[in-house]
């Protein structure tokens, strides 16, 4: 009787991942015998289609062979999504949010000004880093650039994502049946996986990212710090007029299929007197100071209409090769799931366990020696600070290149120290020559955090205007 027994369960063990009997309940066929999937009508075409592999075999390793888990991935998407989104996978490979051509230059021309940009692919790999350059593409690649679409995304809930076209049309569910339902327009919380922390996306939903240092993670639900979907707490600020209203962030930037030549909805479009565009708002009183037609080309609209924005300063970016886990302790939670992780699983061990840690090359996939730490000397909103761009228009600015680098090698050498942009170092002209009491540091930026106007910058406008126009 007991050999029965154990005959019975090896078949029911050897079967759980063979084809079903019958008409049993595991009745259906193919990958979803063992993948319970949500797939929306237009991409219910069969897995295969896009991921490959062998349906009908008989095993796991039978199923998988020729498996593609991630057909949407930069260096797949034109094979898998391009068969029938050709038009919209070419606008996507020539995309800002694809490239991330404007964060790349303003870091690389901060610190080697005049020198051509490397594209994103281009970005050199020193391992070690021996030069500025190395160093300066290091950080890019493992620290900075961790929302690109080559990448899945910090190990958070809120920051995990799929690749490629993925990225930002891909739900993603933390339990449950896998939800493959792909949106055309991309959600808010898909643009919150990239958009979080102290950068424009956050401030539209009035979040303002805590400091990072343990003493100021508040507020605590009995005794424990609260779930932190980002991987960092936020303080609750005020809301972007916009999104109080219900406007979601692809209501104005929508700029065509990722990036195509439709433009982004600016605001003369739905607050002109005629009110004509997609989602008309309250009148612009042609008549008023920044709203004169002549005042258009001249003042940006967040300059009065900003209710606050991000004064972070002091950025500091160490990257250690063997780091002290005590002395960073302190600091484990700052953004980034593989430094909390390490740090987390080696502060309570002896030094002598202590591992070499490990980041990964966020556009190769490949994992390097060192950790990229991050820390700030201070970490403010407040007032909003203005000054003139290269055109030589009024808005709003923030210290968006005041940051340094420094690396400490395997044997504690200090290899580069306090690396920092040499537009600083050389005194070089900026943007902001009308402010000598701003740095040439800080660099425009467009606050989502529109609101009234604000009766004392309007005065200074006022005054700004009549010294230009006199």
């Amino acid at each position: 009787m007991i050999r029965l027994y154990i005959n019975i369960l090896a078949v029911c063990l050897l079967s759980a991942c063979q084809p079903p009997f019958m008409d049993s309940s595991l009745g259906k066929s193919g990958c979803r015998r063992c993948h319970s999937v949500e797939l929306d009508p237009a991409h219910d075409i069969g897995c295969i289609a896009c991921h490959h592999g062998i349906p009908e075999g008989y095993t796991r390793a039978q199923a998988h062979n020729g498996l593609i888990p991630m057909p949407s991935h930069p260096t797949r998407m034109v094979g898998a999504c391009g068969r029938c989104h050709a038009r919209e996978v070419t606008a996507a490979c020539s995309s800002s949010h694809f490239t991330l051509s404007g964060m790349i230059r303003a870091v690389w021309s901060g610190f080697f000004p005049g020198e051509q940009v490397p594209s994103l692919l281009e970005l050199p790999i020193e391992e070690p880093p021996c030069s500025k350059k190395g160093l300066v593409s290091d950080m890019l690649r493992r620290r900075c650039l961790r929302c690109h679409v080559y990448y899945q995304g910090d190990d958070y809930m809120g920051t995990t994502r799929g690749t490629g076209c993925a990225a930002c049309h891909l739900s993603i569910k933390a339990e449950g049946p896998l939800d493959h339902r792909f949106r055309g327009k991309v959600p808010d919380i898909r643009c919150l996986s990239c958009h979080y922390g102290n950068f424009v996306g956050w401030d539209y939903y009035g979040r303002f990212e805590m400091d990072y240092e343990d003493d100021f993670r508040v507020p605590l639900i009995k005794g424990e710090h609260i779930q932190r979907p980002y991987g960092m707490e936020w303080h609750d600020m005020t809301s972007d007029v916009h999104r109080t209203a219900g406007m979601g962030c692809t209501d104005c930037h929508h700029s065509g299929p990722c990036g195509g030549k439709e433009r982004d909805i600016k605001c003369l479009d739905c607050h002109m007197e005629d009110k004509t565009g997609p989602y008309p708002g309250p009148p612009m009183n042609q008549k008023r100071i920044g709203h004169r037609p002549e005042d258009l080309d001249l003042v940006a609209c967040a300059v009065c209409h900003a209710v606050w924005a991000v004064q972070d300063r002091g950025r500091s970016l160490i990257r250690e090769d063997f780091p002290d886990y005590d002395d960073w302790s302190y600091l484990a939670i700052q953004g980034s799931s593989e430094v909390e992780a390490t740090v987390k699983a080696c502060v309570n061990l002896p030094y002598e366990d202590w591992i070499i840690p490990r980041m990964l090359d966020k556009i190769t996939g490949e994992y390097r020696q060192g950790l990229w730490f991050e820390s700030f000397t201070e970490r403010r909103w407040g007032l909003v600070e203005l000054g003139e761009d290269a055109r030589g228009r009024l808005t709003v600015i923030r210290p968006i290149l005041d940051l340094s680098l420094t690396y400490v090698d395997f044997s504690g050498v200090v290899r580069f120290d306090n690396l920092r942009p040499k537009i600083i170092n050389d005194n070089m002209g900026s943007v902001n020559d009308s402010r000598p009491d701003i740095s040439p540091l800080w660099l425009p930026y467009s606050p989502h955090t529109i609101g009234p106007a604000d009766a004392f910058r309007t005065i200074y406008v006022r005054s700004w205007l009549n010294g230009l126009l006199n």
